[in-house]
């Protein structure tokens, strides 16, 4: 039996927290809410904050599209009160995930990119991986 969207959307959500615990974070997944929730993912290290949000690709596409007008907003308040770190974790069904920032989602957005497809994200974006790197770095 396939999994619903939704239910392969918490499996992701689940598995970004524990790869980030994993990785000596602490991180807790937002309960959904009927009005919707502003993000999926809280993560935090060394007093650095995380606002993530979890977009889980069927295709090989990332669509811009499926970026909320409210966790755009979540987003862009929590930039505005001094909070550096908001991302976009994109997996691909190659099971890659791909940390885009806000910044860079305003970039796109600006050049009116619709889609990435993976082969796009592989030069312009970090890997989870690299991204835990670059963070430890930042901290």
């Amino acid at each position: 039996m396939k999994s619903s969207n939704r239910t392969n959307g918490l499996k992701f959500e689940s598995e970004l927290c524990q790869l980030l615990a994993n990785a000596g974070w602490w991180a807790t997944n937002l309960a959904q809410t009927a009005a919707g929730q502003p993000a999926d993912v809280i993560a935090a290290r060394l007093n650095t904050p995380v606002l993530i949000d979890c977009k889980l690709c069927t295709g090989n596409n990332f669509l811009m599209s499926r970026v909320e007008p409210n966790q755009e907003t979540a987003m862009e308040l929590w930039t505005a009160l001094g909070n550096s770190h908001a991302y976009f974790a994109v997996k691909y069904p190659s099971g890659n995930i791909y940390m885009i920032s806000y910044e860079d989602y305003l970039l796109l957005k600006r050049e009116q990119v619709h889609s990435i497809p993976e082969v796009a994200a592989v030069p312009r974006f970090r890997t989870f991986g690299r991204w835990l790197d670059r963070m430890e770095d930042l901290i």
